[in-house]
C-alpha cells in the first residue's frame, strides 16, 4: 500500500508539472499564450454577463532587436523577465499577465474602462522607463509602448479586441514608442477613451 501511495503522490507531481509547463512560459513564469486565449474568453464572458467593461493590453519592449544585438541574448531574456515582473507586480489578483510571444506581454484588467487601462498602462511604462538594467557592457534603459482596446465600446469578440490593441500598439510605436495609445483615440483624435 505504501508504494502505491508514494507512485499516486509521484504521479499527481508530474501532472502538475506537466500542467505548469502547458499553461505557463518558460522563460518568465507568466501564463503562456494559449493560456491568456482561454482566460480572455472566460474575461469577456464575465464582462457581459455582468455588463462590466474589460481592457486588454497589449505591449511591445522597444527595439528590443538592439538590445540582443548590443548586449546578448541573455541580456535580452534578462530585460524580458524583468518587463514580465513589473508588469505582474502592477497588476491585480484579478487581473492576467501574459507572454503574448516574443517580446510582446498581454494584460486583461477586469472590471476597467479604457479610461483606467491607460493609468495602469502609464504607470507600467513610467516604472519600467524608470529602471535600470545591467550587463557586463554597462547599464541600460529600457521602453515599451502599450495599446490599449475596450471591451464593449472598441469591440465585442476577442479576436476585434486584439487587432484593435494591436492597432493602438502599432500607433504608439509609430509615433515615437514609450507610449500607450487607445484605440479609442484612433477613431477620433480629439477625444479619448470613448
Amino acid at each position: 500500500i505504501t508504494n502505491q501511495v508514494a507512485v499516486s503522490i509521484e504521479n499527481a507531481k508530474m501532472y502538475k508539472r506537466m500542467e505548469e509547463m502547458a499553461t505557463t512560459d518558460g522563460l518568465t513564469s507568466l501564463p503562456n499564450h494559449r493560456t491568456f486565449q482561454s482566460k480572455f474568453d472566460e474575461m469577456i464572458y464575465r464582462a457581459e454577463r455582468h455588463g462590466k467593461p474589460v481592457s486588454l493590453v497589449l505591449t511591445d519592449v522597444d527595439k528590443f532587436k538592439s538590445v540582443n544585438d548590443n548586449y546578448g541574448h541573455p541580456v535580452g531574456d534578462m530585460v524580458l523577465r524583468q518587463v514580465a515582473q513589473v508588469l505582474a507586480a502592477q497588476a491585480r489578483k484579478v487581473d492576467l499577465v501574459a507572454r503574448y510571444g516574443g517580446e510582446e506581454f498581454a494584460m486583461i484588467l477586469e472590471d476597467t474602462d479604457c479610461e483606467g487601462a491607460k493609468l495602469f498602462s502609464e504607470r507600467v511604462r513610467q516604472q519600467l522607463a524608470a529602471q535600470l538594467m545591467s550587463s557586463d557592457r554597462g547599464s541600460f534603459r529600457v521602453t515599451i509602448s502599450l495599446g490599449v482596446a475596450t471591451y464593449p465600446v472598441d469591440g465585442k469578440e476577442k479576436e476585434l479586441l486584439v487587432e484593435r490593441a494591436d492597432q493602438a500598439l502599432y500607433r504608439a510605436k509609430e509615433s515615437g514608442r514609450n507610449r500607450t495609445v487607445a484605440y479609442s483615440e484612433l477613431k477620433s483624435m480629439t477625444k479619448a477613451c470613448g
